[in-house]
């Protein structure tokens, strides 16, 4: 997310010691035919010690994709969006663009969540759905399309290998 104008970077960085998700990996599973779809058991397992037994989800704005996340991700990014104005026209195209078309799920006792026809509609997932991890969320994609956006971004970031560099270790 850019900078709000006149204030400084916008972070979503969790509070100094407090650990950041961190999802990896892809996942494939059968949808069914109700749109249920099992949530990777590692994934679940990242999100149980959330303030909410569940995931949030929200179409995204980058591609046919779903966006997954915790409820910390969400407070995370409610925070930054509080650095704007919140009478402006970023502030609301951001959070009606995000906090509006969110849908907060439980999953059932097989570790499943009912996709929303909208979101699956939105992803074009039909009877497989593809998870992908992207570090402190993850994203859930029709198969083919998870491995064209896959390939497509791997061609990017070997163009941009040079930007990615360790920054020293702060003592706490």
């Amino acid at each position: 997310m850019p900078a709000p104008e006149g204030r400084g970077e916008a972070s979503t960085r969790p509070a100094r010691g407090k650990p950041m998700p961190m999802f990896l990996s892809t996942y494939t599973n059968k949808v069914d035919k109700k749109g249920r779809v099992s949530v990777p058991a590692r994934y679940r397992a990242i999100l149980s010690g959330e303030s909410f037994n569940g995931v949030i989800l929200f179409p995204s704005f980058v591609g046919p994709a779903i966006e997954a996340c915790g409820m910390a991700f969400m407070e995370r990014l409610q925070a930054d969006l509080g650095e704007f104005d919140p009478f402006s026209e970023a502030h609301d195209d951001l959070a009606l663009a995000i906090m509006s078309d969110s849908h907060e799920l439980s999953w059932d006792s097989e570790g499943r969540i009912l996709l929303p026809p909208v979101l699956l509609g939105h992803a074009g997932i039909s009877d497989a759905a593809t998870f992908v991890g992207a570090g402190e969320r993850f994203q859930i994609w029709q198969p083919a399309a998870a491995e064209a956006r896959k390939r497509e971004t791997r061609a990017r970031a070997q163009q941009h290998r040079g930007l990615l560099r360790r920054r020293p270790e702060t003592p706490s």
